[in-house]
């Protein structure tokens, strides 16, 4: 795979998931608004389930060699990374609002543990990561390893995944307006969970970087 092949793939992956989300307006024309208190859940379920077809169904990926076995060090160094990356992101926010004169800061208040009764979470924490590591680490990465040097591919697999979290909704709903900080925040954990995935040459420590992350966000 090449870098346009790369863009174009991803540009489908994202039309393929912001569609397979918008049955959540769906209940909106019965005025029923329970779905949101499951929506979440349900929408990172269907978003594994479709990553997994394309990539067993259509890819002709294997079960058996999805995570290849590493040095058990990749996944103890992926946990400290993904547990402390929140904090790096404090001095990237600094950096953000010197910038684009923004105000986002993180209060590490762990404010954020009395929302764990709530079952998305697990979509958040534990479904969406795998899903999005499988597509950018263990399809785009590894199929432009083979045609790119490591650090563009690392540095264009990283924008890509970033792309994901750009803010479309500005496009599609006029009251909507979000600006570029996620994506920015994205890029660099993207850089991390590329580097871990180079390094260990297997998915399974991109997967865990991106769970603790996501977790530690949450507690946040």
């Amino acid at each position: 795979m090449n870098v346009p092949k790369a863009i174009l793939a991803t540009v489908v992956y994202i039309i393929v998931i912001e569609l397979s989300g918008s049955w959540i307006h769906i209940p909106s024309l019965t005025k029923t608004e329970n779905y949101l208190d499951y929506y979440n859940i349900i929408q990172g379920t269907l978003q594994l389930f479709i990553i997994l077809i394309f990539l067993f169904g259509i890819k002709r990926y294997c079960f058996k060699n999805l995570i290849k076995k590493t040095n058990y060090i990749w996944y103890l160094l992926a946990f400290i990374m993904g547990s402390i990356f929140v904090f790096i992101q404090t001095p990237l926010k600094w950096f953000y609002n010197y910038l684009f004169d923004t105000t986002y800061y993180i209060d590490y208040s762990f404010d954020g543990i009395s929302k764990f009764h709530d079952i998305n979470l697990i979509s958040i924490i534990l479904i969406i990561p795998i899903g999005e590591e499988l597509f950018f680490r263990g399809y785009i990465q590894k199929r432009l390893q083979l045609k790119t040097t490591t650090s563009i591919c690392i540095l264009v697999t990283s924008i890509l995944f970033a792309l994901i979290h750009a803010p479309y909704s500005n496009l599609l709903l006029e009251e909507y307006y979000q600006d570029w900080h996620l994506f920015y925040l994205t890029f660099f954990g993207g850089l991390l969970s590329g580097i871990l995935y180079y390094k260990s040459k297997s998915i399974g420590p991109s997967i865990i970087f991106h769970i603790f992350w996501n977790l530690m966000v949450s507690i946040f």
